[in-house]
């Protein structure tokens, strides 16, 4: 579903989200236009775009946490439909036991994660029980996960761009107001790519002043900035889960070691009995089988409790995903 051009464009982009079409010709080897076409195609198919949303466990009192709820299969439709629209609810996955969902959540404060998991998810009629894993550390998370489309050049070339100075007039920014930042937040959430003048176009504001309020908030890292890919039209279509316990003075030895793999998507420490966790996303079922053993191998600290194969993903970040993993175009912005 994806040429090897549009492979190589969108980790480009994973490296770069708003590496300007001029700058990525030469290293892509290819026009400015040609990308611009081939990016225009590859989103309109829903098979990559690009995200934003607030850096997780930044914010004072914020929360990140998964929720493993079982319901009633014949209200799931309904109930991942009502999931979907809600913004606090970040990705939604189908998981193949011991838990018909999974959410990650984000809230702003201990008390509006306790309003959805105690008063809001038990309301539903399908939802039968819920566990609730808050996270403690996030150690990695998708926005470091990479395709391996471009040599190890083509990829310092990109990473390079990223000292390209700051356009003129954007070098002392004007202070961020709360307001403002959502709104920039929203809409690069919709859009990541979106320009300050398209930006100012939607917020009502000069372009000239939302060009120096986005530098400012894009270097204030308190914003994440996300190129994302349709796992189906990837070599690593299957998504593996493992809920594990492990001794907290070997977390950060443990997280070294899984860091070495190109297929981790998600690690961090929890609360709870199972107090690690780690997903990856890999080629196949045989392929699992011998990442758990690596793991098992280089880190016979950690005891693996369970581990759950996703068996369809609903919503990624903010982004609605049709039943291929496809990215719909609906979009909860983060925060509100």
């Amino acid at each position: 579903m994806l040429t090897e051009s549009e492979l190589s464009l969108i980790h480009a982009l994973q490296i770069r989200p708003r590496a300007t079409w001029a700058e990525l010709a030469p290293i892509l080897r290819a026009t400015s236009a040609t990308l611009a076409r081939r990016w225009e195609s590859v989103t309109e198919r829903g098979l990559a775009w690009i995200t934003a949303y607030p850096a997780p466990m930044t914010g004072a009192g914020a929360f990140t946490a998964m929720i493993e709820v079982t319901c009633d299969l014949a209200g799931t439709k309904a109930l991942v439909e009502a999931l979907t629209r809600d913004p606090r609810v970040s990705s939604i996955e189908h998981a193949a036991r011991g838990r018909d969902l999974i959410l990650t959540v984000q809230t702003g404060s201990l008390h509006e994660l306790s309003d959805l998991v105690l008063e809001e998810l038990p309301r539903h009629p399908s939802v039968n029980s819920t566990r609730t894993h808050t996270c403690t550390a996030l150690h990695a998370e998708g926005s470091r996960w990479r395709l391996d489309s471009l040599d190890t050049a083509q990829s310092a070339a990109i990473a390079a761009l990223e000292n390209t100075p700051l356009q003129s007039g954007s070098s002392r920014p004007e202070s961020l107001t709360d307001e403002v930042a959502r709104a920039l937040v929203r809409e690069l959430t919709r859009n990541g790519r979106a320009s300050a003048r398209e930006i100012a176009a939607v917020i009502d504001r000069p372009a000239s002043s939302v060009r120096r309020q986005l530098a400012g908030l894009l270097r204030s890292r308190t914003v994440v900035l996300r190129c994302d890919v349709a796992q189906n039209a990837t070599r690593w279509p299957i998504t593996v889960t493992w809920w594990c316990r492990l001794p907290v003075r070997a977390h950060r030895d443990v997280v070294e070691v899984v860091n070495t793999r190109p297929e981790l998507r998600l690690c961090m420490s929890m609360t709870g009995p199972a107090n690690f966790l780690v997903s990856m996303w890999v080629s196949s079922l045989p392929d699992l089988l011998r990442v758990q053993e690596w793991l098992e191998t280089r880190a016979p600290s950690l005891e693996i409790i369970d581990s759950s194969v996703t068996l369809r993903s609903r919503k990624r970040m903010g982004w609605e995903l049709d039943t291929h993993g496809r990215a719909t175009g609906y979009v909860t912005a983060h925060g509100g």
